[in-house]
């Protein structure tokens, strides 16, 4: 399976057309889609560019069974969330790591 960041996921299966096959599909395993969408936040990192072509390689790799490792930078914040206020638009930072990171290894060592 490929890791999709963020909101792909959702694009994916809306893209397939099997939002509710995917939902079910969950709930069999006592789980709501909207639970697990939100495990993942958006970290506004964008959709083009290096992080999709990295994720592309590591998609290659895996379906080629190529032994690899994959390394990322590990960003603080990601990019701004919008919050409307009666003073107007505001921006304010999203810490998207507030949560553990089941794909983090720490490595004290290095």
């Amino acid at each position: 399976m490929e890791f999709l960041q963020g909101r792909a996921l959702t694009n994916a299966i809306g893209n397939f057309g099997i939002e509710n096959a995917y939902a079910e599909a969950l709930k069999k395993l006592r789980h709501e889609l909207e639970e697990i969408v939100e495990q993942k936040k958006d970290t506004a990192l964008g959709n083009g560019g290096l992080g999709r072509l990295a994720s592309c390689f590591l998609n290659s790799m895996a379906t080629l069974n190529l032994p690899a490792w994959g390394y990322g930078l590990r960003y603080k914040y990601g990019l701004f969330k919008q919050r409307i206020t009666k003073q107007g638009q505001e921006k304010i930072v999203e810490d998207w790591l507030e949560k553990f990171s089941p794909w983090e290894v720490v490595r004290h060592d290095l």
